[in-house]
């Protein structure tokens, strides 16, 4: 029976052991509290939804479990309870998006010098911590650089380059990496197997594919087809339509009329516009392409490395026939100029088309 809870909710790492793609950071966590050896400050960073938050959680349990300091915490007690609810007053998580100005962030470190309440350490969980203002950021400093032996630090980022210096030498950094699509498939696997729910293989795949390395995003997607009742009844076209998919088959029809200077591109990109197509997710899927084919040029091999259920080799293979390697560097730079650029243009459609029309005029006589 399929669970009411949202997935990814339901199956937020708890202990370390749940957590996958990141074995020697759990290692040094884990040997820190083996040895004793606890920073005041620590920074997890790295992507959206790879765990970093939850590792934060994870980790003040098992500084702040009843037993005692210890990794195998029994995650049951009142105190790992709390934590996992979020209703601990030692355990503070502070959301910096919101909570951006000097006056929020005194308001709640003041406390920081009284004892915890029911907590061996009284411990701040600081989300999305490179959205502090620079005043919010240097009075955090001077916390940091002399804090209270019952208080520890977490802070967690996607964006490590927005955090001054002086707050990165004060703590230990861990990069929380993208998770790659194996590790992602053996987590679903897993979680469908307890969920007690069969589902078609190249579905999975699909799952791990698009979710470009995040694990919360892989079972939202899981959770949306679920929610529909979809299993393994229904079409790969129309999970594609579904999800938002782009048909990789157009992807490579627009490379090759770029590539052979087909006037042709121009219907393609008016039916592309019809289809109402996620332009965002196209640039990804043709970027993708673009690097395969670049790889095939220097290195023929690679494509023993390539998902071949993804990825059209003979299409690519035939692609290098007629285009050479420099003019394979011009798209690739184009295209991840127009990546760039997309994410911040509300008009998605006319920048993609901008960036198309100018590598089809490129070199070519119109």
């Amino acid at each position: 029976m399929y669970s009411k809870i949202n997935l990814a909710l339901k199956w937020r790492p708890k202990y370390f052991k749940d957590f996958v793609g990141h074995n020697y950071i759990i290692k040094i966590l884990i040997n820190s509290l083996k040895f004793n050896k606890i920073h005041n400050c620590y920074l997890f960073y790295g992507s959206h939804g790879v765990g970093k938050t939850s590792l934060a959680r994870v980790f003040a349990k098992s500084l702040n479990c009843i037993k005692g300091i210890n990794y195998k915490f029994c995650g049951k007690c009142l105190n790992c309870l709390n934590i996992d609810l979020n209703k601990c007053s030692d355990v503070i998580e502070i959301d910096a998006a919101s909570r951006t100005k000097i006056e929020d962030i005194k308001e709640i470190l003041d406390k920081i010098y009284y004892l915890p309440i029911t907590m061996r350490y009284k411990i701040y969980i600081i989300d999305e911590v490179h959205m502090l203002s620079r005043y919010s950021f240097n009075f955090l400093l001077k916390i940091l650089e002399e804090p209270p032996k019952h208080v520890k630090f977490i802070l967690a980022t996607t964006e490590i380059n927005k955090i001054p210096d002086t707050i990165l030498s004060r703590c230990i950094s861990f990069y929380l990496k993208s998770l790659n699509q194996n590790d992602i498939i053996n987590r679903i696997n897993y979680i469908l197997y307890k969920e007690n729910i069969v589902l078609n293989f190249n579905i999975i795949k699909i799952i791990s594919f698009y979710s470009k390395g995040s694990m919360r995003d892989a079972l939202n997607i899981l959770d949306q087809l679920l929610i529909l009742n979809l299993y393994d009844k229904i079409s790969l076209k129309k999970i594609y339509s579904l999800l938002d998919i782009v048909d990789c088959k157009l992807v490579l029809l627009l490379m090759k009329y770029l590539f052979i200077k087909n006037k042709k591109i121009f219907y393609l990109l008016y039916k592309l516009n019809n289809l109402n197509i996620n332009y965002i997710n196209f640039l990804y899927i043709l970027i993708e392409n673009i690097h395969n084919l670049l790889f095939l040029f220097l290195y023929p091999k690679y494509l023993n490395y390539l998902d071949k259920y993804y990825i059209n080799i003979n299409i690519l293979l035939n692609f290098k026939k007629i285009i050479n390697l420099k003019d394979i560097f011009f798209y690739y730079k184009l295209f991840l100029l127009c990546k760039k650029n997309i994410l911040i243009i509300d008009d998605k459609k006319i920048i993609f088309e901008f960036y198309v029309i100018r590598g089809f005029i490129y070199n070519n006589k119109f």
